[in-house]
């Protein structure tokens, strides 16, 4: 069962959504991906994540405890907090905060694939995403769960 906390309207049928403007905890699973040997790569970390969604559903706030790029010549930091801004149910742009000196490629790139899906026992949620770098597509996973 997918929910989609972008625009209230679900992927497929489920009404329900993670309740907006509520704080959620979880961990992130860590993720190394690279195109090409030798080439531009991307990481996340495993660690604590925050998810918090907005009551109209165009944004939500998650923090990622370390991310990395390397384009093949600068290595990115992009820890921290993020905001996921919605274009469509399942795509947008990615906006990392404090990184004023990073091309806005780095620090505002696009991520799609965007889904909630439910986990067992019921008041566990898998939030995944893909975010899309110049040269390199880094798969996001994070568990949360409500209490």
């Amino acid at each position: 069962m997918f929910f989609i906390i972008a625009t209230g309207i679900p992927l497929v049928e489920a009404q329900a959504q993670i309740p907006a403007d509520t704080l959620f905890t979880g961990q992130s699973k860590p993720v190394l991906a690279q195109a090409t040997p030798g080439g531009p790569w991307c990481f996340v970390g495993r660690g604590l994540s925050t998810f918090q969604g907005n009551v109209s559903g165009t944004e939500a706030i998650v923090s990622l405890p370390e991310v990395t790029y390397f384009d093949g010549t600068s290595y990115y930091l992009l820890n921290g907090q993020t905001r996921l801004d919605f274009a469509t149910a399942s795509t947008g742009n990615i906006k990392f905060k404090q990184t004023p000196e990073y091309p806005l490629s780095v620090k505002q790139p696009p991520f799609s694939n965007y889904a909630e899906t439910v986990e067992s026992p019921a008041n566990r949620i898998m939030l995944s995403f893909s975010v899309n770098f110049p040269s390199c597509t880094l798969p996001v996973s994070i568990l949360y769960e409500m209490e």
